[in-house]
């Protein structure tokens, strides 16, 4: 448009000059009529020139009004353009109970300028879950190319600023989760082969050299032996049997019953269990304070967790002379905290990683599943178990951290 407009004004000061060319060859020839035409029309073409040169600078100054923004909007599109290039699918629900997609991700994978019309029927069932936490899982399928992924659902309170209740992202979490299912289950075969090896390399062996002791002649001393070896068998086929359903018991672990808790009173009634077990042996303190720590859990769980942690402090504190146990609670907005403190030897910093694994233990009895099936039933209620061992630690060699 201004192309056309400065090609139009150039013809009219082309005819401008023709103009005045043929008025000196009037004014020559005394064409007095024709010098007046001449006058007027160069006139004519000088005022409509005015015209489109200011017309001209109009549009052009309003071009560039419209590309100075505001320093307001221009933090606004900036933040926009910051989520639109946010791989994670955002979303945000209103107080009105809608949901709406907030960047280009959640746009296509909702196939949705804005307000999400039908949203999934598992995402409006993990926003409506009356067990709601701060993080979810659910399967959801893009209604831009139809793939079916598994997301964790992150949510945060919105507080009703600008009518907004819930912010809510949806990080993919398929091929990560599939990276640490296979390993685990390398990990878990690995355990497998390696203990059902140890069990049945003997039962093998003293069952060849029992059959040959058979084939020989009697004699008491050959019947002792044979005794001997078939004890040694029914020892080693009763510890794997022992093995075998130790593993039973971590996969048929159920779905905790979520229901209204009060932690001090389930922490309480958790030190009554550990007196009676230890009486004298090993002395147990608590760090708790009378006002009530509400949650939600599975009792009977959480309550098998935590003693199996408190007899495992235990058993640690015995190398001690004077062997302690300490249990102390604090709570903020967002979460509960459990820590079980004992002064037992520490645990090796090559092996602080590898308590929670299945069958692995390094006292001289036990078979490893009281710390992995208490970290399962954590994990299982939307927490986290840490431990912490070492010299710096105060009074304690090994502090167990239970945030739920």
């Amino acid at each position: 448009m201004a192309f056309n407009m400065i090609y139009i004004t150039i013809l009219k000061l082309i005819f401008l000059i023709s103009c005045s060319i043929a008025f000196v060859f009037a004014e020559r020839l005394h064409l007095y009529a024709s010098q007046i035409i001449l006058i007027f029309t160069a006139l004519g073409l000088v005022c409509s020139i005015v015209s489109d040169s200011l017309l001209l600078q109009k549009k052009i100054e309003r071009r560039y009004e419209t590309s100075k923004i505001d320093p307001i909007n221009k933090e606004s599109a900036r933040n926009k353009a910051l989520l639109d290039h946010v791989p994670v699918p955002l979303l945000f629900k209103t107080v009105e109970g809608y949901i709406f997609a907030a960047n280009r991700s959640a746009r296509q994978m909702f196939s949705t300028d804005g307000k999400i019309i039908a949203p999934p029927p598992s995402l409006v069932n993990a926003l409506n879950s009356p067990q709601k936490t701060a993080s979810q899982m659910l399967r959801l399928q893009s209604a831009h190319d139809g793939t079916s992924r598994l997301y964790s659902l992150s949510m945060s309170t919105g507080n009703q600023i600008g009518g907004i209740a819930h912010y809510l992202a949806l990080t993919d979490i398929e091929a990560g989760l599939n990276a640490a299912e296979a390993q685990a289950l390398r990990d878990v075969l690995h355990i497998l082969s390696h203990e059902i090896m140890n069990s049945l390399t003997p039962i093998t062996s003293l069952s060849s050299s029992a059959e040959d002791l058979l084939l020989e002649p009697y004699s008491l001393e050959n019947q002792e032996m044979i005794s001997e070896a078939v004890s040694t068998i029914k020892r080693r086929a009763e510890g794997l049997d022992c093995f075998v359903q130790g593993y039973r018991n971590l996969a048929k672990l159920p779905a905790p019953n979520m229901q209204p808790l009060d932690l001090v009173q389930l922490v309480n009634e958790a030190q009554k269990i550990f007196n009676a077990r230890w009486e004298d042996k090993v002395s147990l303190s608590s760090v708790i304070s009378d006002r009530s720590v509400n949650l939600r859990a599975d009792q009977s769980q959480l309550e098998q967790a935590l003693m199996n942690i408190l007899n495992n402090a235990a058993e640690a504190a015995l190398f001690n002379e004077n062997p302690k146990v300490e249990v102390s609670i604090t709570a903020n907005k967002s979460h509960a905290i459990i820590y079980i403190k004992d002064n037992g030897s520490g645990i090796d910093k090559n092996n602080i990683q590898k308590i929670f694994q299945p069958f692995i233990t390094f006292k001289n009895s036990g078979n490893g599943i009281g710390l992995t099936l208490s970290r399962q039933i954590i994990l299982g209620h939307g927490g986290s178990i840490n431990v912490k061992s070492g010299s710096n630690l105060g009074n304690w060699k090994t502090i167990f951290e239970i945030i739920l």
